[in-house]
């Protein structure tokens, strides 16, 4: 599949506003290239033979990282990627009991952070991930006042991010492997809250921005013949506040911004998100007794955009073609003698859309256009099995192209 790629008119425009200052002092140009030809692996074990007040545990491991930020000024940042070894995280929670348990497991094939807090900024990253990324997370333990736990696993990330000033950004990500995160946990009791959070997905992009004009593009894609897989497998004998959430996507690029003019593509040169790649999410909570809300939740998605503005125009324009299998899969079992609620929720889209204005002015407008195919199955299931509780909660959505755009204030 070919598509064609062009350069937005905002991007060009930032290119040349940040050129005209480059004899200032306060002007950066910063051009980073880095390949990644080997495996990158990062592993982390804490074992508490008895008693600890907080025990945390951290495991990341990325192919290629690069930063380019500035305090104040301009800034003009461009990355090239590319990962051909595979990158994997695994991190183990081990023994006897926490006061507060923290497990976090991070792994991206590639990275890109850039921008400016005062002044205008020029971004544009490629990223080419042609390995599998994996995180893996496995807690085994007595007892713990409050346990988190996530658990993140994506090919590529582009995080442009700017305040007080003009902001263009364009990405290019392509994730040729498979990617997978998951979450083990097997606990006897929390005495406060436990969660788990668990995602996995192949391109992402986040841009955010205050007090600014804020312009982004990308073009993602996915392989065909790989897939998305993010699992969660929780079981409690006695479990307080337990939330258990599990999100794989193909496709993520979402905006947000304040008090500025913010636009997710444009007339001339839409957002495109192309997914080939099976997602497949699923959500498995096991508690024999359980107090306050107890979730299983499951969200997956072959492509997603979405932007949010608060008091100015807002434009998204997007074209979006979903090829792969959408599973969402959530469940819960056990009983609740304290007759506390149960929720299962099980989420499966092929493509998604969301523009979001709050107009507090009242003058402020919201434009866009949205094209969306979808040629995969899309499947979602839940299932609750409850002994007893006060009250039990199950919602499966499945949808083929979602589009929404909303605007509300005065």
């Amino acid at each position: 599949m070919t598509h064609l790629i062009k350069l937005p008119f905002y991007m060009v425009s930032a290119i040349a506003l940040v050129s005209a200052a480059a004899a200032q002092d306060t002007s950066s140009t910063v051009e980073i290239e880095q390949v990644q030809l080997d495996d990158v692996w990062s592993d982390m074990r804490v074992e508490i033979p008895d008693f600890a007040g907080e025990a945390s545990s951290t495991s990341s491991a990325v192919g290629n990282a690069a930063t380019g930020l500035v305090a104040s000024g301009n800034i003009a940042l461009e990355t090239n990627q590319r990962l051909d070894g595979s990158v994997t995280a695994t991190n183990q929670m081990l023994g006897g009991s926490a006061s507060l348990a923290v497990g976090t497991t991070t792994a991206y094939g590639n990275s890109t952070t850039g921008g400016t807090w005062s002044g205008d900024a020029s971004y544009r990253a490629e990223q080419i991930s042609n390995g599998d990324v994996a995180a893996d997370t496995r807690i085994d333990m007595d007892n713990t006042g409050t346990i988190a736990s996530s658990t993140t696993a994506i090919a590529n990330v582009s995080v442009p991010t700017h305040e007080y000033g003009t902001q263009g950004a364009f990405q290019i990500q392509e994730s040729n492997g498979s990617v997978s995160a998951n979450t083990d946990a097997d606990l006897c009791c929390d005495g406060d809250s436990a969660s788990f959070a668990t995602t996995a997905g192949g391109n992402a992009m986040s841009a955010t921005g205050s007090t600014s004009t804020n312009l982004t593009g990308a073009v993602q894609t996915t392989s065909n013949d790989q897939t998305m897989t993010a699992t969660s497998d929780v079981y409690m004998g006695y479990g307080h506040n337990v939330l258990a959430a599990t999100t794989a996507f193909g496709n993520s690029a979402s905006q947000h911004n304040e008090w500025g003019y913010a636009s997710l593509g444009s007339e001339d040169s839409e957002v495109y998100q192309g997914n080939e790649s099976d997602i497949d999410a699923q959500t498995y909570v096991t508690l024999d007794q359980w107090s306050g809300p107890a979730t299983a939740s499951r969200f997956g998605v072959g492509t997603t955009a979405s932007t949010s503005n608060l008091g100015s125009d807002t434009g998204l324009y997007a074209i979006q073609d979903n090829y792969g299998t959408v599973y969402s899969d959530a469940n819960l079992t056990g009983n609740s003698s304290e007759q506390s609620s149960g929720i299962v929720t099980s989420t499966a889209i092929g493509n998604a859309v969301t523009a979001t204005l709050c107009n507090t002015c009242g003058d402020a407008a919201l434009y866009g256009q949205t094209t969306q195919m979808n040629a995969g199955s899309v499947i979602a299931r839940g299932t609750a099995t409850v002994g007893q509780s006060g009250s039990v909660f199950g919602a499966a959505t499945a949808v083929g192209n979602s589009a929404t755009y909303q605007s509300n204030g005065d």
